[in-house]
């Protein structure tokens, strides 16, 4: 079950994901302003590569979003803040 629609603040960096297993891989994450680092997929983006997103590399966002128990970030919607 995943969490209510919350906002989250912080960096969006590529960083490596699943390190040592089978999915390791390159991916998308929100550096949150108090250090914990979460990983992001858009509502309806492509799990794999999402341009939208990969746009946003290096900027301070604001992000509504629910948190799945699998602990990434599922963004609705965002803007530069």
């Amino acid at each position: 079950m995943s969490q209510p629609l919350q906002t989250w603040t912080g960096v969006m960096e590529r960083r490596l994901l699943a390190a040592g297993s089978k999915s390791e891989r390159q991916g998308l994450v929100l550096c949150l302003d108090g250090g914990q680092v979460l990983p992001v997929r858009r509502l309806g983006g492509n799990a794999f590569r999402d341009e939208l997103l990969e746009a946003l590399l290096g900027q301070r966002l604001e992000v509504r979003a629910r948190q799945l128990e699998s602990g990434l970030l599922q963004i609705e919607s965002w803007t530069v803040a």
